[in-house]
């Protein structure tokens, strides 16, 4: 009977745990990202970079322009198949080279971008679950990423003042 009891008596401390209301929240997390201080330094230096690598690549595409220019010049000039083949091997050369850089002037771009914002982000997050943790809130939600919110407090401004704007 003790057992039943002591059951009985878990069973209604787990469901009463459960039954709390919760409590929901929303911020608009590009809002929050873009005045976090520091952040527009990052971006400046993210751009740079891309544009660098913008450039590289375009340098790349002009080369095979040229290439491909001086190929059509050799055809119509009747050029012998083993010339245009020559040619056409390094136009194909240079093709996998562009499409190569290209692979992985995104793959840099997205480490860069990590790299960069990795510190604002987690400054955000502490700061998100800060103002969750002191107002008991179960969820915080982005409102960006939300096709629709109910019954939702917007922290917006508690996590800005949060970050220290």
């Amino acid at each position: 009977m003790k057992k039943l009891i002591i059951v009985i008596l878990c069973l209604f401390v787990t469901v009463a745990g459960y039954s709390q209301k919760a409590k929901f929240g929303h911020v608009d997390y590009a809002d929050l990202m873009k005045d976090i201080p520091g952040i527009d330094t990052a971006q400046t230096v993210l751009l740079a970079y891309q544009k660098e690598l913008e450039e590289t690549g375009q340098q790349m595409v002009n080369e095979f322009k040229e290439k491909q220019a001086a190929y059509m010049q050799l055809a119509n000039s009747g050029a012998s198949a083993a010339i245009l083949k020559v040619k056409e091997d390094e136009m194909m050369k240079l093709y996998e080279r562009i499409q190569e850089f290209a692979s992985i002037s995104e793959e840099d771009l997205q480490k860069k971008q990590l790299e960069l914002l990795k510190p604002f982000q987690e400054k955000l997050l502490a700061a998100i679950k800060k103002v969750a943790e002191a107002g008991h809130y179960t969820y915080i939600f982005d409102v960006t990423t939300l096709a629709f919110h109910g019954e939702s407090d917007n922290l917006t401004e508690e996590v800005k003042k949060e970050l220290g704007k």
